[in-house]
């Protein structure tokens, strides 16, 4: 007989939490009821446990900090795998740094900048883990995490592997990853530089984003990837006069109109809606469809 997950947890010592609303662990603030979050505090132990959820038959996805993730209204018959206890401290040597899935990545630009190394700087405004960042190639202002990338730590048949670069196939905003797959760290290597000059330019990223960006309302970042040549997104829906709009306690945000910020009691089904209407609208006017940027779980 399969094992439950809550055996499948007590035997791997993995802290659980059951019947858990996704609201409360997304910056959107919105989702339905989830079945389980599960906390491994190890890669070792996050490996053994999708291998045996996926021999139980237990549906399951990652979950880093929640920033890029719209989560459906209603309940989710699923197992949500968080990398926020894999936490360990970051291992630097030389231009090389090892760091877990669950690590912080504006923390990481920082402690980079500090010891005098160069090449992410740009993504210091970005929220969220390292293996969230991974996941979607997070990018900003000319940076990608892709570029930096030397390895990156997996979970498969409940080992932990290493995956060189060159086996990894990224694109803009995009990574071969699925929900079918954990990442459970990775090694960046970086460029010599002066820390005082990659302070300054991260201060200066922080301060551009605060300045167009909605940074103190609930949102998920951009909610549509740019499209591969003409008008940025945000352009093409500013254009068509969207900001603003409004659909329950969803609204186009009226700061960057790529992003949906929330009031706190919106549904999940106020989102969609907003994300359907600036795609019809787009593709009615300018003849672009729209990508979404942000993961959706239903």
């Amino acid at each position: 007989m399969p094992k439950s997950i809550e055996q499948i947890c007590a035997g791997l010592d993995i802290a659980a939490r059951f019947r858990q609303p996704m609201r409360r662990l997304t910056s959107l603030r919105v989702g339905g009821e989830i079945a389980c979050v599960a906390f491994p505090d190890t890669p070792e132990k996050a490996a053994k446990l999708v291998q045996q959820l996926d021999e139980s038959g237990q549906r399951w996805s990652p979950l880093g900090y929640g920033t890029n993730l719209l989560v459906a209204d209603g309940p989710l018959d699923r197992v949500a795998v968080s990398v926020r206890s894999l936490t360990a401290p970051a291992r630097f040597d030389g231009l090389r740094v090892t760091v877990p899935a669950g690590y912080s990545l504006p923390r990481l630009v920082n402690q980079c900048a500090d010891r005098g190394l160069s090449g992410i700087e740009g993504l210091s405004p970005i929220p969220g883990s390292v293996g969230g960042a991974v996941k979607m190639n997070a990018g900003s202002h000319g940076y990608e995490i892709a570029d930096v990338i030397e390895s990156v730590e997996v979970a498969q048949d409940g080992r932990v592997v290493t995956l060189p670069r060159a086996a990894i196939d990224f694109a803009y905003r995009h990574s071969p990853f699925t929900e079918r797959d954990l990442i459970l760290g990775a090694t960046l290597r970086l460029r010599p530089g002066d820390a005082e000059a990659s302070r300054a330019a991260i201060a200066e990223y922080r301060r551009h984003r605060a300045a167009t960006q909605p940074v103190n309302a609930n949102s998920a970042g951009c909610i549509f990837k740019n499209p591969r040549s003409g008008p940025a997104t945000g352009r093409l829906i500013d254009e068509l006069g969207l900001k603003g709009e409004t659909i329950g306690g969803a609204t186009i945000s009226p700061c960057h109109a790529n992003f949906i910020v929330t009031n706190g009691a919106a549904r999940a089904d106020d989102i969609f809606a907003l994300i359907e209407r600036i795609r019809q609208r787009v593709r009615a006017a300018r003849g672009v469809e729209l990508e979404m940027e942000v993961k959706v779980w239903d």
